[in-house]
């Protein structure tokens, strides 16, 4: 265990949609990666930020144009077996939102609390897990290493968790932005955000604190994963990538 809190991506699965279903103007068909993120304190509790696809998701559409592929052992408990940890000792799972492909893998997490904005719709969300509704933030370990904060606009209820290091902060964003692209456009880059006035002001938000030296880590785009800066509390792995 290392001596400041770590961020393990973990590719859980992959998304096949036409692109203009996810970004306005898009041409084609584009293959998204799903994610979700194990954070490690270095006390040796673990966290894990959004779950990815469920098992059932496997070759299934949803909405008549999701296609969606999970590989055998590429589910998030596998992942995080993998990665050399207990899913039943994962102590929580934030929620970044209640969209399949972000909570499809809670229940293969048996013991972990589920935290979850107050403010998000939580019919999708029937797992049985203890939940703890969130605020506009949360010290997740309690130390001031890690936030949850939130990030409205793609949902009413959508948050996002900032891990602190020398220089700035590690910014998993979730679908608070589906593209490292998605930052350079000014515009409402996604065709369908429950409130475009709340996703713009946050997508502004998100522009800030890249300028003020925070990476940002978009919801569906791999190539983040080859512009980690120096110093950052992310650590890539096999794992990382399908």
């Amino acid at each position: 265990m290392g001596s400041t809190t770590q961020i393990l991506p973990l590719r859980c699965g992959t998304i096949r949609a036409p692109a203009n279903a996810l970004e306005v103007d898009g041409v084609g068909d584009l293959t998204l990666p799903v994610y979700a993120y194990l954070i490690t304190h270095p006390s040796g509790r673990t966290m894990l930020f959004d779950a990815g696809l469920a098992p059932s998701h496997h070759d299934q559409t949803v909405s008549k144009v999701f296609r969606n592929e999970l590989p055998e052992g590429h589910d998030v408990a596998a992942r995080v077996l993998a990665a050399g940890f207990d899913p039943a000792r994962v102590e929580g799972i934030v929620a970044s939102h209640s969209h399949y492909d972000h909570i499809g893998g809670i229940a293969l997490v048996p013991n972990a609390r589920i935290f979850i904005h107050q403010k998000e719709d939580l019919r999708e969300l029937d797992t049985g897990h203890d939940l703890v509704r969130t605020d506009d933030s949360l010290d997740l370990f309690g130390d001031g290493s890690a936030e949850v904060f939130a990030t409205p606009g793609h949902t009413c209820g959508h948050q996002s968790v900032r891990v602190w290091r020398e220089g700035g902060a590690d910014i998993l964003a979730g679908d608070a932005c589906y593209f490292c692209r998605s930052l350079d456009r000014e515009d409402t880059d996604q065709p369908y955000p429950f409130d475009k006035a709340q996703y713009l002001e946050t997508k502004r938000r998100l522009v800030q604190m890249r300028a003020d030296g925070n990476f940002i880590v978009p919801g569906h785009d791999e190539s983040f994963l080859d512009n980690i800066p120096r110093g950052s509390a992310i650590r890539v792995s096999p794992l990382s990538r399908l």
